[in-house]
């Protein structure tokens, strides 16, 4: 009986949890920025030049569209580089073909890193030499898997002038190709609004901040003011860092939702992305065993445990033969369910899914958390981490 006791009082704190999340998700929908094509937003006199700086290690696949795309941007006065991070694929003759192009002459530069210096990442140390060759007064980092509307720069720029932020971050929608990235993607998404709520981000005063390695783009004068991309030379979340790096000196960022702006396809499947949530999970909460421990009571008691008590008690009843509809417990269990698919499934569908895709909530939880154990693990007992064909050791400690 005390079991039943307890397991309702849990069940109860994570109804309200629920509920309050809701609230909460409500109040900071209702402050984002949001950006689309036909966003009226007046472009500053002169627009000043951007350096685009690309880091491509193996990106044959994807690079075409997404080279194709940043060349055909509205925006008058900006150049690309591009890194070619040592792709052992086709990524640097694609990219010495698009240099040789008409219409990439004077625009797009292409520089050939061979290896990897000790102590550095390979995304941050590809930035590092994009960095030194700009000539913009603002520097946009973007992936090399990402195909952008032309009217996406254009935008930034004006929003940056609007706001008065010294890095802006946009996010991306994101491709799903299979119902892995389906049933998993959106839940990253939703924990991202909950630990870093842009109205926050956004907020001068508070020390929450993000960025979105898609998207960020930062006054070339800051970065090089604070280090630059060398100061990161260790971390595998480059933008996060560098979005902290920006607020905690007294620089002003903004972050907005990108709606028909641009997308890019995150992971390819099961394995690239358990393989990519483990590269960061254990970094990204600071290689903290308390904060691993704590996010996975968190995440499995609110996402997990109210499926697991409904299930468990309806399976219970029917092979018993007791009613449901008298049992406290499972209708504590069956409301809780209910409201975290309410409070969820606005997310799925605002990534363009069915709704349907917030029953896999539980599924995503049990994904995720599986990835932040083995992120850990690798990190302080195993090789360290692995990513685009390159190992990382574990950082110093």
């Amino acid at each position: 009986m005390m079991e039943v006791h307890l397991l309702q009082l849990v069940l109860l704190m994570v109804l309200v949890a629920w509920l309050g999340a809701g609230v909460f998700l409500f109040w900071n929908a209702r402050g984002m920025s949001v950006l689309r094509p036909a966003t009226a937003l007046p472009m500053p006199h002169p627009p000043p030049r951007v350096s685009i700086i690309v880091a491509a290690r193996n990106e044959e696949k994807a690079l075409p569209a997404a080279l194709d795309s940043l060349l055909h941007l509205d925006y008058p006065d900006y150049e690309i580089i591009l890194v070619d991070d040592d792709s052992t694929d086709s990524t640097p003759s694609i990219a010495d073909d698009f240099a040789r192009r008409p219409e990439a002459r004077g625009r797009l530069r292409v520089i050939h890193n061979h290896g990897l210096p000790p102590g550095w990442r390979g995304k941050v140390h590809a930035l590092s030499l994009a960095e030194t060759a700009v000539t913009g007064d603002w520097v946009l980092a973007t992936d090399a898997d990402v195909v952008v509307h032309p009217a996406l720069l254009r935008l930034a720029v004006s929003l940056a002038s609007q706001t008065g932020a010294r890095l802006v971050s946009i996010t991306p929608q994101l491709d799903f190709s299979c119902f892995a990235e389906r049933a998993v993607l959106p839940a990253f998404s939703f924990l991202l609004a909950l630990a870093f709520p842009p109205r926050l981000v956004n907020h001068p005063k508070s020390r929450c901040a993000l960025g979105v390695g898609a998207f960020l783009l930062m006054r070339r004068d800051d970065l090089r003011a604070l280090g630059g991309y060398a100061r990161l030379r260790g971390t595998l979340v480059e933008d996060l860092r560098m979005a902290q790096l920006f607020k905690r000196n007294g620089r002003a960022i903004h972050i907005a939702v990108g709606r028909d702006l641009f997308h890019t396809r995150m992971y390819d499947g099961w394995r690239e992305m358990f393989e990519g949530l483990a590269r960061t999970a254990f970094e990204g909460v600071g290689f903290s065993l308390r904060n691993i421990f704590a996010g996975l009571v968190v995440g499995l008691g609110a996402a997990v445990l109210p499926w697991a008590a409904a299930l468990y008690l309806l399976l219970a009843a029917f092979t018993r033969g007791i009613p449901l509809r008298h049992d406290p417990t499972f209708l504590l269990a069956a409301v809780t369910t209910a409201i975290s698919v309410v409070v969820y499934a606005p997310l799925v569908t605002f990534c363009g899914l069915s709704p349907l895709y917030a029953l896999a909530l539980p599924l995503a939880t049990l994904f995720y958390s599986a990835a932040a154990v083995t992120s850990a693990v690798l990190t302080l007992a195993g090789p360290g981490i692995r990513w685009k064909d390159r190992m990382y050791p574990p950082p110093p400690t």
